[in-house]
């Protein structure tokens, strides 16, 4: 087939671009515009049931529920930064498999000792091995304490990056950081990839 000179050349997203599409960023559009439908829907109703000309009350009831929504928000970017890091963890696991690495045990997380495998032999990749460390004791925090900003896990006390924290010390992800973990996990995956299969 020729190509015409106004043709484009379409790009091909990457075997791990889908994979998080698929898995992790629909996934968690379609959890926020079900919460956004449902906290719209919840509020008009309550409006329109209300006949209270107590605006005290009134305040009260719709701040109850917006804050109960924000929770849900809240709730919907922990789980869905658990699923980038687990998928991003997998690939990295890939590689080192393929190359037949054995991690030394340098850092808290296996995540952070992989990368360290794979800069060793590939290369240091773009982004730090300190951020994604940083992502993964978020997701150990959401996983085994309670997304806390301090817990103890086998015998350890354990911690998230302040970056990571409310103003209460819980963790907290906003969209921001979300987007800047998937582009930085999407990149070094490439990055590998392009090392191991020039």
């Amino acid at each position: 087939m020729d190509l015409e000179p106004n043709d484009e050349i379409q790009e091909v997203a990457h075997e791990f671009e889908i994979d998080l599409n698929c898995v992790v960023i629909t996934n968690h559009r379609l959890t926020l515009e079900g919460i956004d439908n449902a906290e719209e829907k919840d509020l008009a109703e309550f409006q329109e049931d209300i006949a209270v000309e107590d605006y005290e009350t009134i305040g009260s009831t719709v701040s109850y529920l917006q804050r109960f929504y924000e929770d849900l928000r809240r709730a919907a970017h922990l789980l869905a930064l658990v699923g980038l890091v687990t998928r991003f963890q997998h690939w990295i696991q890939r590689f080192v498999e393929q190359l037949k690495l054995k991690p030394d045990k340098v850092h808290k997380s296996g995540l952070a000792n992989q990368l360290e495998a794979l800069n060793n032999k590939l290369g240091i990749g773009p982004v730090p091995v300190q951020f994604f460390e940083n992502l993964a004791e978020v997701r150990n925090s959401i996983i085994h304490g309670d997304s806390r900003a301090e817990w103890e896990y086998n015998g350890k006390i354990r911690k998230v990056a302040d970056e990571y924290l409310n103003a209460w010390r819980d963790v907290e992800l906003s969209e921001e950081h979300l987007k800047d973990a998937t582009e930085k996990a999407i990149e070094q995956v490439i990055w590998y990839d392009k090392k191991l299969h020039p």
